[in-house]
């Protein structure tokens, strides 16, 4: 009898250890597996994002490479400063996403791309005369007018029509927090 205890002990032993080993490399293939599809989700959902936000900053550098060209006929058929604003103020109240402040003579271009966050591009819109008899003259205009501009503290990327003070990402939503899990605060 002690020979088939010892049988018994010999065998089963090594199969417990064996099932308790086989038991904790299915448990850790299972977590493994649940993270990967945590990780694929969030990749997805960070793809989504930024994929949105390159779209809408190549919709705003349309809207501005437009704009410049549209400006440059404006500057063309005005006659006056008075008039060149006038057919820019037309122009940029009849755009989509575009809100024009016709005392600091600029243009926001604003576009949702989340539901939490928009890009907004504020755009300067300058007067030069073409009329003036030099180019220089022209050049030293649009030269004070952005000077004027970066005195002014505002970083400008320009043309002589129009330059961009600033490209933002803005966030449209109120951050409310998750507070459905309660939390122990040591009462």
């Amino acid at each position: 009898m002690k020979e088939k205890n010892h049988l018994f002990s010999a065998t089963g032993i090594p199969s417990l250890f064996l099932i308790f080993g086989v038991l904790m490399l299915v448990i850790l293939s299972l977590l493994g597996y649940g993270t990967s599809r945590q990780d694929l989700r969030s990749s997805s959902l960070s793809l989504e994002q930024t994929s949105a936000y390159y779209n809408v900053c190549s919709e705003a550098a349309d809207f501005y490479s437009e704009l410049v060209q549209t400006l440059e006929g404006f500057q063309a058929q005005a006659k006056s400063e008075r008039a060149y604003y006038q057919l820019v103020s037309d122009y940029l109240n009849s755009q989509e996403n575009v809100e024009w402040n016709s005392e600091e003579h600029t243009a926001e271009y604003v576009r949702a791309f989340s539901d939490t966050q928009s890009l907004a591009v504020k755009i300067a819109v300058f007067w030069t005369d073409c009329t003036a008899d030099s180019t220089a003259s022209d050049n030293a205009a649009s030269d004070n007018a952005v000077s004027d501009t970066i005195n002014a503290g505002l970083d400008v990327t320009s043309s002589n029509i129009a330059g961009i003070l600033s490209w933002n990402t803005v966030v449209t939503a109120d951050w409310n927090p998750d507070n459905s899990q309660s939390v122990y605060k040591g009462e």
